[in-house]
């Protein structure tokens, strides 16, 4: 595929995760069934995180902020990866990084960087901006 085909398909799944325009179906589509997210796995002290543990991740994710967005503000393609600064915004509705819901507005940044293959995420990195969010919300630091 093409560094521009692979942007178009990181935008589509931003884009679907958003709340006007969230759908499911579109973000689970979005991955090879043996993607693997080797960030989520060593942030959760486990030696894999499988689509299925992502998809855990993700729904437990839109309970704490349902109404978020997710900005690209920068997509940079080489090859079959690309590198996305994300703004990502909401409301903290339910429990996130251990902090009970404040119902604050949050605004933070998550650095990815995606491998693609046959137009699909194959390989998903992601850096949070969790000091921000943590700041935002009253939680520890």
């Amino acid at each position: 595929m093409s560094e521009e085909t692979n942007k178009a398909a990181i935008r589509h799944f931003l884009r679907v995760g958003d709340a006007d325009t969230r759908d499911l179906a579109a973000i689970w589509a979005a991955f090879t069934p043996d993607c693997t997210f080797p960030t989520l796995a060593a942030r959760s002290g486990r030696s894999t995180f499988t689509v299925d543990d992502y998809r855990e991740f993700l729904l437990d994710y839109f309970r704490a902020l349902p109404d978020a967005t997710f900005t690209p503000e920068e997509l940079i393609a080489e090859d079959e990866r690309v590198w996305a600064r994300i703004t990502i915004r909401g409301t903290h509705s339910a429990d996130l990084r251990g902090v009970p819901a404040t119902h604050r507005r949050v605004e933070y940044t998550q650095l990815g960087m995606y491998t693609l293959r046959d137009g699909k995420i194959c390989a998903a990195r992601a850096v949070f901006d969790d000091l921000t969010l943590l700041r935002q919300i009253g939680g520890r630091i």
